[in-house]
Parts: structure tokens; C-alpha cells; sequence
């Protein structure tokens, strides 16, 4: 019993730090859309700089759960608990460096010196993006099912987007050919919050793996 509580003590930390580190991270992208909206040049290396946190608050959690598993031995419900904990903190970790990507392409767009229009579907993108990261987090915190399975089909509409944000700018370098550095930048950024999407939907994904005991992709 002592073993069993001691067990649970353990996790309830592990869920703690998990927590945190999403909080984190879902600031992290916060930061870097005001930054590209605003083209706020010292916000953008802010959200730099504490990429390096989240990274080593990822490689905390991920020993802390390597090391429960080894002297714990959990039970199968347990270890699914530790599994997604190990799979998560991944997506949790690659989703704050795309917030750095997307600064680091402030920065190279603020050295422009010129007005930038960013797409409006992209302003969708980041904040459905956003949306699905806060969702997600929400289904880890509460271990709900049905918010989970939304996420996990939100992603569906920010590859939408993304369509058509890239062919709106591969057009638009057609016409203006002069532009094609700076529209190839907005380009990546667009690429960064379609990954960003991908990994929140993983989160959820993990959480479900956690709930049902099976990846919503396996039958």
C-alpha cells in the first residue's frame, strides 16, 4: 500500500510538471503571434530565449518518468499513464520550438523594413492553432474524452487553411517576383503553425491512448 501511495504521489507530480511545461508553451506560441502581428522584434527573441527552459523542463520530466517506470513496475493502466507522458512532453516540447521558429522569422521579416501584411487565413491558422493547443491541454488536465476527439478533427481545418495560404502566396510570388524572400518567410511561418496543429492534435491523441487504451488511429 505504502509502494502504491508512494507510486501516486509521484505521478501526481509528474501531471504537475506536465502542466506547467504546457503552460509554457502555450505562452510561448501566445507570444509569437503578438510578436509576428506586431513584428515586435524583442518579443520575438524573448520567446527564444525560453525555448531553452521548456527543453529542459522536457528532458526533467521525461528522466523523472523513465525513472518511475524502472522502479516502480506500473500495472497496464499505469503504464499507458507513463507511455503518454513520455509521448506528449515530445509533441508539448516541438510545439514551443515552432513558437521559436516563428520568432526567429519575425526577426528576418522586421529586417525587411517595410510593411507586411500578413494573410488573414494565417491569422486563422495561428489561432486555431492556439485553440487546439488549449483544447488539448484541457483533455490532459480533465482527461476528457469528447474534447480530446475535437482536437483531434480540428486539424483537419488548419491543413485547410494551410492550403490556401500557400497557394495564395505562391501566386502572389508570380506576380511579384521581387517579394519572393519575404513571402517564402511568411510561407514557412505558415508551415511552422501546420506543424504546430499536428503536434497539439498528437497531445490529444496521447490523451485518448490514455482514456481508451488504444491510438484513435488503431482499430
Amino acid at each position: 500500500m505504502a509502494v502504491r501511495g508512494e507510486f501516486d504521489k509521484e505521478l501526481v507530480n509528474l501531471h504537475d510538471q506536465i502542466i506547467r511545461m504546457g503552460t509554457m508553451t502555450q505562452n510561448a506560441i501566445e507570444d509569437a503571434v503578438m510578436a509576428l502581428v506586431e513584428m515586435d522584434a524583442e518579443k520575438a527573441r524573448k520567446v527564444m530565449e525560453q525555448d531553452d527552459v521548456i527543453d529542459a523542463m522536457e528532458r526533467e520530466i521525461d528522466q523523472a518518468c523513465v525513472d518511475l517506470i524502472a522502479r516502480q513496475q506500473p500495472v497496464a493502466r499505469d503504464l499507458r499513464d507513463a507511455i503518454s507522458t513520455l509521448k506528449l512532453i515530445t509533441d508539448l516540447e516541438r510545439i514551443a520550438d515552432h513558437a521559436s521558429d516563428i520568432s526567429e522569422k519575425v526577426l528576418i521579416l522586421e529586417s525587411f523594413h517595410t510593411d507586411i501584411v500578413i494573410p488573414a487565413d494565417l491569422i486563422r491558422m495561428s489561432d486555431m492553432s492556439q485553440l487546439m493547443i488549449r483544447s488539448a491541454l484541457e483533455s490532459y488536465v480533465t482527461k476528457n474524452e469528447e474534447t480530446a476527439a475535437k482536437v483531434v478533427h480540428m486539424d483537419d481545418k488548419v491543413d485547410e487553411l494551410y492550403d490556401k495560404v500557400k497557394d495564395y502566396l505562391v501566386k502572389r510570388m508570380r506576380q511579384e517576383p521581387e517579394s519572393i524572400e519575404l513571402l517564402t518567410e511568411i510561407l514557412l511561418i505558415s508551415k511552422y503553425f501546420e506543424r504546430i496543429s499536428d503536434h497539439a492534435q498528437n497531445v490529444a491523441e496521447w490523451v485518448l491512448f490514455y482514456i481508451r487504451g488504444r491510438r484513435p488511429d488503431q482499430v
